[in-house]
């Protein structure tokens, strides 16, 4: 099987999700629980993880 092959066979969003749209209370979930449910609380996770990953970089 080749690359194209592989990535040709991936399910759309769409075929993962379903047909129905989005209800209120679909929003990202984090793996420690919290709700992503705001711009701001979004904000502040990618802000998280990016300060995670600075320091992961750091020497030492």
């Amino acid at each position: 099987m080749s690359r194209t092959d592989f990535v040709r066979s991936w399910p759309s969003a769409k075929e993962i999700a379903g047909t129905q749209p989005p209800t209120d209370d679909d929003v990202p979930i984090t793996l420690d629980g919290r709700r992503l449910d705001t711009p701001e609380k979004v904000i502040v996770f990618v802000h998280e993880i990016n300060e995670q990953r600075a320091a992961d970089q750091r020497p030492g």
